[in-house]
């Protein structure tokens, strides 16, 4: 049980946000399109957006893993010090996890949308 924790717990979401995020690097979304990359009405309204918005979101992804990748062992090792119910540690940890992607995408978004309105003086 132990180990699965140690798999599944809140570290699983910071692996999953660098594993997209180093995807995004290595392979840039070059054209706009509505399927891959970052799509918001402002980053797709021209090219320079477009391209501005993928790099800026993309590094601010890998920022954001590392972030929950580090967060998710610390409090993994932190449960596993208690003698805690694990029903309680599972529920703790989706809550964790659930609040965490929650927190993440909106940061993403809020962020890279502020960093291409400063970029283009867009009003």
């Amino acid at each position: 049980m132990i180990f699965v924790n140690w798999i599944l717990g809140p570290q699983l979401l910071g692996v999953i946000f660098l594993l997209a995020g180093y995807i995004q690097k290595c392979f840039p979304p070059k054209e706009i399109n509505s399927l891959y990359g970052y799509r918001t009405a402002r980053s797709m309204q021209d090219q320079q957006h477009w391209d501005e918005g993928n790099k800026y979101s993309t590094q601010l992804m890998l920022n954001c893993g590392w972030v929950l990748l580090v967060a998710g062992i610390m409090l993994s090792i932190a449960l596993n010090l208690f003698d805690i119910d694990p029903k309680l540690k599972a529920w703790m940890q989706v809550a964790v996890v659930v609040a965490g992607s929650v927190v993440v995408v909106m940061v993403l978004f809020t962020k890279t949308e502020k960093h291409l309105k400063d970029t283009f003086n867009d009003i």
